[in-house]
Order: C-alpha cells, then sequence, then structure tokens
C-alpha cells in the first residue's frame, strides 16, 4: 500500500499539471486573502476567517482535479487489472490513492503557513494573533479536504474519462458542500434542519477554534460511507466500466 502512497505523491510533483495547479491555488488564495476587497487588511483583525471561508470553494475543484485520474486513467490504460494482480487488496489500492492524494492536499497547506506568519508580523504586539481561530481552520480544512478527495476518487472510480471525472468530483463535492444550504431556502427542508447534514455546517463549526466530538464524528462516518461506496465500486458490484 505504502508503494501506492508514493507514487500517487511522487507522480503529482513530477507533472507541470500538478504544479500549475498549485501556482494557481496559491495565486488565488493570495491574491484573495491579502489584495482584493474584503482582504485580511480590511477587517483589521489578527486571524484569517478570509482565507478559511475561500479555501473550501478553491479545494473544491482543486480537489477534483488532483484527482481525476486516480482510477480513469487505469481503467484507460488498462493497468487496473494488473494493478490487482499484485499482492495487494482492493482496500489496499484504495487507501493508497487517497493517502497519497491527501498528503499532495496537505503538503500544498504548509506554504499557507507563510500567511500565519505575515499576520502576526502585522499584529500589535507583534506576534498577536488568534492561534485557536487559526488552528480551528486548518483542522477543519484538513478535514474537509479529506472528505473532498474520498468523493473525488469515487467520481474517478465511476468513469475512464479524466474530464468527466473532474466535473463529476465537482459535482459530488459541490452537493455535499452546498447543496443542504440551498435546500435549507426552501420552507420544508428548512423545517427539517437539513443544513445540519452538510460538510459545510460541520466546518464551520470545526473553523470557529471549537473540535467537537459530533463535528469530528460527522466527518469520519461522512468518509467512511464513501470509502465503503467506493470499495465497492471497485469489486464491480456496482457498474462496469
Amino acid at each position: 500500500m505504502w508503494a501506492i502512497v508514493q507514487k500517487e505523491y511522487q507522480s503529482f510533483f513530477s507533472s507541470f499539471i500538478g504544479l500549475g495547479l498549485m501556482l494557481a491555488f496559491y495565486l488565488l488564495t493570495g491574491l484573495y486573502t491579502w489584495v482584493f476587497e474584503g482582504n485580511v487588511l480590511d477587517f483589521g483583525f489578527a486571524e484569517l476567517s478570509v482565507f478559511f471561508e475561500l479555501a473550501p470553494w478553491f479545494f473544491l475543484f482543486f480537489i477534483p482535479a488532483l484527482s481525476m485520474r486516480l482510477f480513469s486513467e487505469e481503467y484507460a490504460l488498462k493497468t487496473y487489472d494488473l494493478l490487482r494482480s499484485l499482492p495487494v487488496s482492493d482496500w489496499d489500492i484504495l487507501l493508497g490513492k487517497v493517502i497519497g492524494t491527501f498528503a499532495v492536499v496537505l503538503t500544498s497547506l504548509i506554504p499557507t503557513l507563510f500567511f500565519v506568519y505575515s499576520l502576526g508580523s502585522l499584529g500589535s504586539p507583534e506576534g498577536n494573533y488568534d492561534s485557536t481561530l487559526i488552528l480551528g481552520g486548518y483542522i477543519s480544512i484538513s478535514l474537509l479536504g479529506l472528505a473532498f478527495v474520498c468523493l473525488s476518487a469515487l467520481a474517478s472510480s465511476l468513469t475512464n474519462k479524466q474530464a468527466l471525472a473532474f466535473v463529476l468530483g465537482v459535482a459530488f463535492n459541490f452537493v455535499f458542500w452546498q447543496g443542504p444550504q440551498e435546500l435549507a431556502l426552501i420552507p420544508f427542508f428548512a423545517s427539517l434542519d437539513v443544513d445540519l447534514y452538510s460538510l459545510n455546517f460541520h466546518y464551520r463549526n470545526i473553523s470557529k477554534g471549537v473540535l467537537g466530538v459530533a463535528d469530528v464524528a460527522y466527518f469520519a462516518g461522512f468518509n467512511l460511507v464513501v470509502l465503503g461506496l467506493l470499495l465497492f465500486r471497485l469489486k464491480r458490484l456496482l457498474f462496469k466500466v
């Protein structure tokens, strides 16, 4: 399994597309956090709520672009059956690809710590910033990133076309991120509190700096369900490629 993790991780950084995606992510988040109207400096508070409000929307597209080739490329190149012939289980293949991609997501967040350093430098006194909110924000964006990776991997497993896998990944992420909020605008669904079942709701709770058991359990349960569906797919019990 760890050989698959290393392969997925290294293949991203060895491609111009992967590096281009990461550069675009840093450029967009940097501009929206520090330059465009409504940036951190406009609020005058030593916290990064702007970044943590925007990052999920960038991840909604960025992660499907990372994950679209995970299984669809294997199907297209006819290498998945070869991979399954190795002494690894479907579960090992699944975890190897998901963990490898999630490691890329975590790596992409490391340079954003420069935002925290910059914020501390601008604080009065220097180094004065809301560390609880920032730590909660990074925990929440990491958990959300893992959920998006699982959904995008599931999308990739449903087709042998990378472009279609990307579109499906974006659709899956949007539905579980924003869908319940849109349904909540309808009075009937609002009375059912459907937004409580969205990734968005639990993400916002943790990003406030409160690591609630219910929120962590939601992310854990959500990811296990999606991984279960993905494993079911890999055993070819749902669809045929």
